[in-house]
């Protein structure tokens, strides 16, 4: 019996791992998302624990121009002038920057000055309109601009935009590219692009596309070189940088051919050959965290404030990295990293091939090979042990990949995924681990109590549970939105430098992001200090409401914390306002032919925004939807009402309540308030204005709950009482204000 016994464990454990090896055929979007999100969290994990403490240090000096917080300070707010831009490229070049590569797009011309005078006096007499006329010429900024990048190696920026209009013009094509036509390709190809006005680009030495490409999680870790176009294949904006500043007149590719199918393998410019995989994609070799390139002020480089040697034998790449101009990703390395230092980690990686990590065409093969070998030997090996004998065994197993990963990784910068193998040993690891536990202790317990004496709630099974209902398509299903605000954001700044605005935002938006992430929310997007999540979406969640109240609580307690730690930094302390709304939305990606992440619209997304707006006006820092308080109260989340409004742009009332908490963590006084509060919000609602006020009154006073509520509440009953027939009373408040 035993024998046989052990002869069955060994057919499932392979069993166990042609399932996992077919993961990579199944072609469910959901399932291959969540290998690309899990895959790309140990990634991140490899990346970060290979970074080198010093600095890699090339021949070529990559240096980013920044237009921060500095330069808007003493130059004006952005979008420059183009004459001010051309003063800008005129002092790089006269410092001896050998390339200069925009991540900024011209696509409108700069209205001429004389146009503007004209346009806005029109009663000006036809002598003096013929004397104003003559100056056009000496204020067309746009042709000063142009005579600039005429003498000048400038590499101007455009956008690829499927929801835009296509503007301006693209440079001449660069690339050789055989591809016919009806023939599939896997890069990524697009019908509308945001270029540059053809006085600028006709003037310029190229341009290349600045999209970046963030993956199924909104992390970017890797960079399209080439996009489609009409058919036409177009470089990015550090390939073209690469191509300008190695004297390359054209980029080749290099494609293989199967069927009706065309795979690019690779590019080539100069002495270089970079391999991509078949998307045209490349891993970005990330020198560090933000900042790890030389940032230089443009307004320094405007005042003559950087001296020319820092400078010389340069390339330039301009950008910004203003928190307030929101050109900030989301990547390997940072949360809040300037998409202009993407750039110059690819350039770097172009101009020295060697640093590139590496994805191999054979991949899928050398994973396929590794599973099978791994699985089978597993198998004979744990089928006859006990769990101790297992456990061994499997670190052992753990240990070997890991160290082969890695090593494939820093001594042959080949990217080769690990969560397969994982997921395989610690498949096979609780299944001969509970089958031995069974060996040695069948009389005691069935095969199922003792399988989940041995199987922890683990973060991965977690994933693997809720991607069932992953679906990234365009739909409607009912979600939760929260909206998270800083108060008083704008004089809050006013006190910080600049640099400690960004390090306060990047501490505030990293803690809170992780708490968001910890409750099953998705990361919507960040405006300045302002925080959008939602829940259900892509995954699913059935609590999702209170997950999301769960999570503003968390956020509250976060508040509280980082204002004692920010004291001992001299900082001020903050509060946040949270709406949370609960309904029915449109989810999805709504066109976007690059950004893959969701977002949502509706109505009760509306709502969530307007009523985070509120929460100042009532004292508090949490309102939720009506929706929302159904839903929490199921829960045991103890909630007070706070209003019947009219919020600005709707005509449907609707109610608001503030959080207390879960019912166990709330006291029996509290709890009696809250009691109190309900009937006296019915006698509010239902016109008995008297009764109302007594008891607002005597809540004001117990101070036990925020009291700004009260506050508002007798006023308003005081003016009702005199003003209000009790007919015409509806309950309801109407806010004129956003």
């Amino acid at each position: 019996m035993i024998s046989s016994f052990r002869s069955k464990s060994f057919l499932v454990g392979l069993a166990i791992t042609l399932l996992v090896i077919g993961l990579n055929y199944i072609s469910m979007d959901n399932v291959q998302k969540l290998l690309q999100r899990v895959e790309g969290i140990l990634y991140d994990a490899r990346l970060l624990a290979t970074l080198s403490p010093e600095m890699r240090e090339f021949d070529e000096q990559v240096i980013i121009i920044d237009i921060d917080e500095k330069s808007m300070r003493e130059q004006g707010r952005h979008p420059w002038s183009r004459s001010k831009v051309s003063d800008l490229v005129t002092k790089l070049m006269d410092a001896g920057v050998v390339v200069v590569a925009f991540d900024i797009f011209f696509a409108e011309p700069e209205r001429n000055a004389v146009e503007v005078i004209l346009n806005k006096n029109k009663d000006l007499g036809a002598q003096s309109r013929a004397q104003i006329q003559q100056l056009t010429d000496s204020v067309n900024f746009d042709q000063e601009f142009a005579e600039t990048l005429s003498n000048s190696e400038v590499i101007l920026g455009f956008l690829f935009d499927d929801r835009a209009q296509t503007a301006g013009q693209l440079p001449d094509p660069v690339i050789d590219w055989s591809y016919a036509k009806g023939q599939l390709s896997e890069i990524a190809s697009f019908e509308h692009v945001l270029g540059n006005i053809p006085t600028l680009q006709s003037a310029a030495t190229g341009a290349g596309f600045i999209n970046s490409v963030p993956e199924s999680d909104g992390f970017i870790r890797k960079a399209s070189l080439v996009l489609n176009y009409q058919g036409q294949l177009y470089p990015s904006l550090a390939l073209e940088a690469a191509r300008v500043y190695t004297l390359a007149d054209k980029i080749e590719t290099k494609s293989k051919v199967s069927g009706d199918s065309t795979w690019l393998q690779g590019l080539s410019f100069g002495n270089h050959f970079i391999p991509t995989n078949e998307k045209g994609q490349i891993f970005i070799p990330y020198k560090g965290r933000e900042r790890s390139f030389q940032y230089i002020s443009a307004t320094d480089v405007l005042n003559d404030r950087v001296a020319q040697e820092v400078l010389d034998g340069s390339v330039v790449f301009i950008g910004t990295s203003a928190v307030g101009l929101a050109d900030l990703r989301t990547t390997s390395v940072g949360v809040q990293y300037p998409g202009v230092e993407v750039h110059a980690n690819v350039f770097e990686g172009l101009i020295h091939p060697e640093i590139l990590p590496v994805e191999l065409d054979i991949t899928l093969a050398i994973v396929f090979t590794l599973l099978l070998l791994t699985g089978f030997t597993l198998s004979i090996l744990m089928a006859s042990q006990g769990p101790i004998r297992i456990l061994l065994i499997s670190l052992l197993s753990f240990a070997l990949h890991i160290s082969f990963n890695w090593y494939c990784w820093w001594a042959l910068k080949v990217s080769l995924p690990l969560f397969q193998i994982i997921l395989l040993i610690t498949l096979l690891t609780i299944y001969y681990g509970a089958v031995g536990f069974i060996s040695e202790n069948a009389n005691r317990k069935k095969i199922k109590s003792m399988f989940d004496q041995y199987v922890p709630p683990a973060y991965i099974e977690k994933m693997i549970r809720s991607a069932k209902g992953v679906e990234l398509k365009t739909e409607r299903k009912e979600m939760s939105v929260l909206f998270a605000d800083i108060r008083d954001f704008t004089t809050l700044s006013e006190q910080f430098t600049p640099e400690e605005l960004s390090d306060f935002l990047k501490e505030y938006l990293s803690e809170a992001t992780a708490i968001i992430f910890n409750n099953k929310g998705t990361i919507d997007k960040y405006v300045g200090d302002m925080i959008m999540a939602l829940w259900n979406a892509p995954l699913e969640d059935e609590d999702h409401a209170v997950n999301a109240v769960i999570s503003a609580m968390q956020l509250i307690t976060l508040t509280e914390v980082l204002s004692e730690q920010f004291k001992e930094k001299n900082w001020p302390e903050i509060r946040v306002g949270i709406g949370i709304s609960t309904g029915e939305m449109v989810v999805g990606d709504m066109g976007s032919s690059y950004r893959k992440a969701y977002t949502v619209l509706g109505d009760a997304v509306n709502l969530g925004a307007r009523i985070e707006s509120l929460t100042k006006y009532y004292g508090v820092d949490i309102l939720v939807s009506s929706t929302t308080f159904t839903d929490i109260t199921k829960q045991g989340i103890i909630c007070r009402k706070m209003d019947r409004i009219k919020v600005k742009g709707k005509h449907t009332a609707v109610e608001i309540y503030q959080p207390i908490g879960f019912d166990a963590d709330v006291s029996d006084t509290t709890k009696a308030d809250v009691l109190l509060h309900e009937t006296a919000m019915e006698h509010y609602l239902t016109g008995n204005f008297i009764e109302a006020k007594e008891m607002f009154m005597q809540l004001k006073q117990s101070a036990n709950l925020p009291i700004t509520i009260y506050s508002i509440l007798i006023t308003r009953i005081e003016n009702l009482i005199d003003n209000v027939e009790a007919t015409d009373w509806d309950g309801v408040y109407t806010h004129e204000s956003k």
